[in-house]
């Protein structure tokens, strides 16, 4: 069996995408952090042959995330731990535990993340360890680990630029051949990236009606 686990934060007005409020309301920014993770399930329940969840933080009982996760099929759980790392470690431990082979945690900070690059992370795992996918950030949109998960997620400053380099410096010498890096992708949380997304999406959108 394999996994596949969207980390979100519960979708509440002025704590999502903070950096996002300079320029927009907070109204808004929960309107566009709900359609990142709805497009985000949209992506994933195209990959086939894996037990799709949402894990959340700090409360998986929001009635945007019930309904979402009814919608598509998945699976709804809380993430438990003091930070991001700690939260990712034991997500992937309890799988694991219970009998997953293969599991990959991905954000909803990428909604036009292609569902390629998620199906390559399993099939890299077939003979690799560890798969991450660096964003173009500094940090990594794709984590994906078969068996025990090496002691990459201590001492991280989770949100800045050296979440990648800080992360690849505490893969163990001898894991480095079965580490499998994906193609770099993006992640919105600048107004920036806000509006790189919207060029990109006019861009995707102008070449499908052009093959029509």
């Amino acid at each position: 069996m394999n996994a596949l686990i969207i980390f979100t934060k519960t979708p509440v007005k002025g704590r999502v995408k903070t950096r996002l409020q300079k320029n927009l309301s907070q109204a808004t920014v929960l309107k566009l952090y709900k359609e990142f993770l709805l497009q985000t399930v949209q992506q994933a329940k195209k990959v086939k042959n894996c037990k799709k969840i949402i894990a959340c933080y700090p409360d998986e009982s929001h009635p945007y995330l019930k309904k979402l996760a009814k919608r598509f099929g998945f699976r709804l759980m809380k993430q438990h731990g003091k930070d991001l790392g700690e939260r990712m470690k034991n997500a992937l431990a309890e799988f694991q535990k219970n009998g997953y082979k293969k599991v990959v945690i991905i954000g909803c900070d990428s909604p036009t993340l292609p569902k390629e690059y998620i199906e390559n992370a399993f099939k890299a795992l077939d003979k690799r360890k560890l798969a991450l996918g660096p964003s173009c950030d500094g940090g990594y949109y794709l984590i994906g680990v078969r068996g025990a998960a090496p002691p990459i997620f201590n001492d991280i400053k989770w949100g800045t630029k050296d979440v990648l380099k800080e992360t690849l410096k505490r893969v163990p010498k001898e894991m480095l051949p079965f580490l499998h890096l994906l193609p770099f992708w993006y992640d919105i949380d600048t107004p920036d990236d806000l509006d790189f997304l919207f060029l990109h999406k006019r861009i995707l959108n102008a070449s499908v009606q052009k093959t029509r």
